[in-house]
């Protein structure tokens, strides 16, 4: 029922605007030419576009496009002077409208209707002289458009990004709270459901931190941080039993890890200061780090030794992620010095320029790997191709070609088939309406201006809710209604329309067969294992550098190594974020993907903290131990990665076993657990703390390692 009443909502705003627009325009001006761009502007923005968000979200986004629209109505109306340079300017502008979409989902939802703004004037008659009146009447239909979005039945607001961050700060806290005795159900559920209403599919779109601006890249690091912390909390409580209880040390952090995070939950509500600040959390867990290294490490002989060691680093892996969550909070609300805090290492990107993290976005999917960059050559080729076609065969409504090409194009040949079909013959029931209207009605345009409204709300309800044929169908009586209000028409106009749109549809349906016909179901393996390449790599430059230091802190989070994750897993991501929206003949069986891309973001996690810690393993025989480990799980990544690529089910995975450390015990033995050490035994303390928080990362990507592969190992499913 939602769905409906956006539905419902959308085509009341768009009627509303639409009709307003156009009958100020047409009777009121007695402007014919704005009269068209106006109601266009509101259709293509409205309709044809999917602006997600609130009422005042949407018509932020509108008011946001009136620059850029301005500009494709001036150049689409230049450029129509000859064929070649509008075909030209649909090649370079249908390009760059669609990438634009890199941007976020806000973006990415308006370039459709973008798209169709340079369309609408880049077609003959060349007449520059009524360049003033397109470009007043997009802007009336835009901000028509605009406040239709806030007063006509708009969309409800949703909770703010910060205000879903501060909710699970305070679900954290409540956890924190907690300090033995039976588990607290309720707090664990509390937790689970604020960490699951983080995850980016429950996110509304418009206000997923998806941009690369300094804010957004603060909200997803935060985000990521406390959903950890939730996770962390939560093993960590279930951990201590039926009536367990903490020791002394680990109370004392609990508490401190409560106060750190809901001073962050606090701010982040204000959006203002005071800052949250994490000193008092770093000054408790620095000694509680090393002390539970060192007797973890003292354990090491017996059989649980790498469960005693995951149970031990619960807390302190807790009072990490709670630090990043307060230094992040800090960055999202201005504080750009957090690099400079004993753990901001992991915030390098904190002084990066603007201009800087939108070149790195820019050029992250400027490759034929990203699924973002097929399908803006796909639809500017098509376009393009479509408005050569129009010119050539001198059509008289060539832009219903263009206009059936950006609307039936679809990232799959199997859907934009099934979505031609449907069109054609929703189209021809369309026309033939439309042309029985025409005849009966003639030139009497009262009829018409009183059968636009009814027209326009029941093809813009009915087309989302019942499919393509019935949008086409709907479309070709809203055209038609509207056309014969601005100029003498016949029946005629009915059998051109479907004449375009078979062009358009023949047109989108080669793109779709020619141009990557498999969508993101060809990119998916290659950026998964992409990112397990980059997770090896990750792996191996974290060992090095927590051994020898090389490189510096600096180069964990700003230098080539992390960028590169960080490219593997967002081109990874859009590909399964597109593969999953796309229809199927049948459903294959799929590898665990999501479980990929969490091995991605634990290998992120632990190069960004890892190197940039106190202390440093110098003995050689642990250190060798730890380059020895680290090069095993590089190495089953790697081949998982071989696995991926070549697609083969029956070759076999190398190394499927867990994290062995029976050889650790003999290399490090364990560092004196005095009260007071002296100045060389708090090194060797420090270093085990290191040691230890580096062994546990290991360990979590070769659990992930494990899932992945018992997951490509497993039969297919009998079906039948």
């Amino acid at each position: 029922m939602r769905g409906h009443r956006a539905v419902v909502g959308n085509a009341a705003r768009v009627t509303v605007a639409a009709c307003a627009a156009f009958s100020l325009c047409r009777y009121g001006l007695g402007a014919l030419v704005m009269s068209l761009y106006a109601a266009f502007t509101v259709v293509a923005l409205g309709a044809l576009a999917r602006i997600p968000g609130s009422g005042r979200q949407r018509a932020a986004t509108t008011l946001m496009a009136v620059p850029a629209g301005t500009v494709l109505v001036t150049l689409g109306t230049l450029l129509a002077v000859r064929t070649w340079a509008a075909v030209f300017g649909m090649l370079v502008i249908g390009f760059m409208v669609a990438y634009a979409g890199i941007a976020g989902p806000r973006i990415a939802g308006a370039a459709p209707g973008m798209q169709l703004l340079y369309i609408l004037p880049c077609f003959p008659p060349y007449a520059p002289d009524t360049l003033d009146q397109r470009v007043y009447g997009f802007l009336l239909g835009a901000a028509l458009l605009a406040a239709a979005q806030v007063l006509v039945l708009p969309e409800p607001r949703t909770p703010s990004f910060p205000a879903l961050l501060a909710d699970a700060a305070d679900a954290a806290a409540a956890l924190a709270d907690h300090h033995g005795g039976p588990a607290p159900e309720r707090a664990l559920a509390r937790a689970h459901t604020a960490g699951d209403r983080l995850r980016p599919s429950r996110v509304p779109p418009a206000d997923l931190p998806a941009s690369p601006t300094l804010a957004h890249k603060a909200m997803a690091h935060a985000s990521e941080a406390v959903r950890t912390l939730l996770s962390q909390l939560a093993a960590l409580q279930r951990a201590a039993g039926a009536g367990g209880s903490f020791r002394a040390e680990t109370v004392a952090l609990l508490q401190a890890i409560g106060a750190a995070v809901r001073e962050a939950a606090d701010a982040l509500r204000a959006g203002r200061g005071p800052l949250p600040s994490a000193a008092a959390l770093q000054a408790e867990l620095d000694p509680v780090r090393t002390r539970r290294a060192v007797a973890a490490l003292e354990r090491l002989g017996g059989d649980d030794r790498l469960v005693s060691l995951r149970r031990r680093a619960l807390a302190v892996q807790a009072a990490d992620s709670a630090v990043v969550l307060v230094l992040a909070t800090r960055l999202l609300l201005g504080d750009r010095t957090v690099d400079e805090n004993p753990a901001g290492h992991a915030f390098a990107y904190a002084r990066v320029r603007a201009p800087v993290l939108w070149w790195r976005r820019l050029s992250t999917h400027f490759t034929p790997r990203s699924v973002i960059f097929q399908n803006a050559c796909r639809f500017a080729l098509g376009l393009a191709a479509a408005r050569a076609i129009a010119g050539l065969l001198d059509l008289s409504h060539g832009f219903w070609v263009l206009l059936a090409t950006l609307t039936l194009t679809r990232t799959t040949s199997l859907e934009t088939r099934s979505v031609v079909r449907q069109a054609l013959i929703g189209t021809l029931i369309g026309a033939v309406a439309a042309g029985v209207l025409l005849a009966l009605v003639a030139d009497r345009n009262t009829v018409y201006a009183a059968v636009l409204p009814v027209v326009m709300f029941s093809a813009f309800t009915v087309g989302p809710l019942r499919g393509q044929a019935w949008a086409q169908g709907g479309f070709t009586l809203v055209v038609a209604t509207l056309f014969a209000q601005v100029a003498p028409v016949t029946w005629q106009l009915a059998p051109t329309r479907f004449a375009d749109v078979l062009t358009g549809s023949l047109i989108g349906l080669a793109c779709g067969v020619l141009a990557w016909p498999r969508g993101a179901g060809s990119e998916l393996r290659r950026s998964m294992a992409g990112v397990c390449t980059a997770v090896a790599d990750a792996v191996g430059r974290t060992a090095a550098q927590v051994v020898e230091r090389t490189g510096g802190t600096g180069d964990t989070t700003g230098g080539s190594g992390i960028v590169a994750l960080n490219r593997a897993l967002l081109l990874a991501e859009e590909s399964l974020a597109q593969y999953q929206s796309e229809p199927r003949e049948r459903t294959a069986r799929q590898p665990d993907w999501p479980t990929v891309l969490a091995a991605g973001a634990h290998a992120r996690r632990g190069e960004r903290l890892l190197p940039g810690r106190p202390g440093r393993i110098a003995d050689r025989a642990v250190s060798g131990w730890l380059r020895q480990a680290a090069g095993q799980t590089a190495d089953g990544y790697r081949a998982l990665a071989e696995r991926l690529c070549s697609g083969d089910a029956d070759d076999p995975l190398r190394g499927d076993r867990p994290l062995d450390i029976r050889g650790l015990p003999a290399a490090a033995p364990p560092p004196p657990a005095d009260e007071n050490p002296p100045e060389a035994h708090t090194e060797r303390a420090v270093s085990a703390a290191l040691l230890v928080d580096s062994v546990i990362w290991l360990d979590t990507l070769t659990a992930d390692l494990h899932r992945i592969r018992a997951e490509l190992s497993a039969p297919p499913p009998r079906t039948g």
